[in-house]
């Protein structure tokens, strides 16, 4: 027999779901914009006659490939889309008892986005945080707090 998670187990699970969502959302957002800015560029720098045209030409290719394969625009949306579903769950969990919040932190979780590793410390970091645990967090790696700026800020 399973336990039941605590009140404050589901408050965290809760808040963590949210910050991973809007991280996300962030990361994936500016990397679609990144990608159209440079596709953007490099394409008017074809039409100027210079040796690197083909080059240029190239590149764009190439991002517009990763941009069809990986749908950074659509990732930011969905995760978009869930991180306000987190925050309605946020508003109204103080007036929810254990059971139903298990049952709508489940039937989320279910429509969670593929975050990047890279990003669960952070999140995790910004949950404790606004539980209000602000000595309570994990240490960083370089390369978790690289990609938290870029997704939103490094939580302290």
């Amino acid at each position: 027999m399973t336990k039941q998670p605590t009140e404050y187990d589901l408050r965290f699970r809760i808040w963590y779901g949210y910050w991973l969502e809007v991280m996300t959302e962030t990361i994936n957002r500016r990397i679609d914009i990144s990608s159209n800015a440079v596709m953007l560029i490099l394409g008017a720098g074809i039409f100027v006659n210079s040796d690197l045209s083909q080059l240029f030409g190239a590149i764009v290719a190439v991002i517009s490939g990763i941009r069809v394969a990986c749908q950074h625009g659509k990732k930011a949306e969905a995760a978009r889309q869930q991180s306000k579903r987190y925050l309605s769950l946020i508003n109204e969990m103080h007036n929810l008892s254990v059971d139903e919040m298990i049952s709508r932190v489940n039937m989320l979780e279910e429509f969670d986005s593929n975050a990047l590793s890279s990003l669960f410390n952070p999140a995790r970091n910004r949950a404790m945080i606004s539980l209000g645990k602000k000595k309570h967090h994990e240490k960083l790696s370089i390369k978790e707090r690289m990609v938290s700026c870029l997704a939103g800020g490094v939580p302290r």
